[in-house]
């Protein structure tokens, strides 16, 4: 099944439990003001892949306790992304999902993939309840759902993260809600 995809990272500690790929699915019709990701809103970006290609990929990624999807706008590509969801489960990974969506907003694929998830952020991003402290999430709206098992009894404490890749090019990618000050700090000087 093709999906649309801006980004991935092989490896992550910063976007859910323990290790984790990210994915952040290419194209988002909410337009949240403000938005960290509003290089993944158009659908004639990024890259088309398959959600078997995908799921080749994390298979083979040794180590990894789960994977996590964002955007973009992963369930405005819901069947997609259930397919996902699915593929990573029979692999023993753990997934959350980033949706703007609410609830009350979802279709029935929608609320599968909301339903088969371990972990799920809702809510459109308010620029104006930003709040870069919190943990895994951009503005006090956004709520933290844990609708399986898995981690219902995990304890987070909310705080700010980054994270800094250097890649073997030698370029650095800097992840999670980089202050100002944070990136000139690490700016390369010539």
């Amino acid at each position: 099944m093709n999906i649309q995809i801006g980004h991935t990272l092989d490896s992550s500690e910063i976007y859910g439990p323990g290790l984790r790929a990210v994915l952040w699915v290419q194209g988002c019709t909410l337009a949240c003001k403000g938005c960290w990701n509003s290089q993944y809103w158009s659908r004639l970006a990024g890259a088309t892949s398959t959600t078997e290609e995908i799921l080749e990929q994390w298979k083979k990624n040794p180590g990894l306790e789960g994977v996590t999807l964002l955007g973009g706008e992963p369930l405005q590509q819901a069947e997609a992304v259930l397919n996902l969801i699915q593929g990573a489960q029979e692999l023993g990974l753990s997934v959350f999902l980033y949706t703007g969506y609410e609830p009350e907003d979802f279709t029935s694929v929608m609320q599968a993939c909301f339903n088969m998830s371990d972990i799920v952020v809702t809510g459109r991003y308010v620029h104006a309840l930003r709040n870069t402290n919190l943990r895994w999430r951009g503005s006090t709206n956004q709520v933290v759902h844990f609708p399986t098992p898995r981690y219902q009894s995990l304890q987070f404490e909310e705080r700010h993260e980054v994270e800094v890749h250097l890649s073997s090019e030698g370029e650095l990618a800097v992840y999670g809600y980089a202050t100002d000050e944070f990136l000139t700090s690490i700016e390369v000087k010539s």
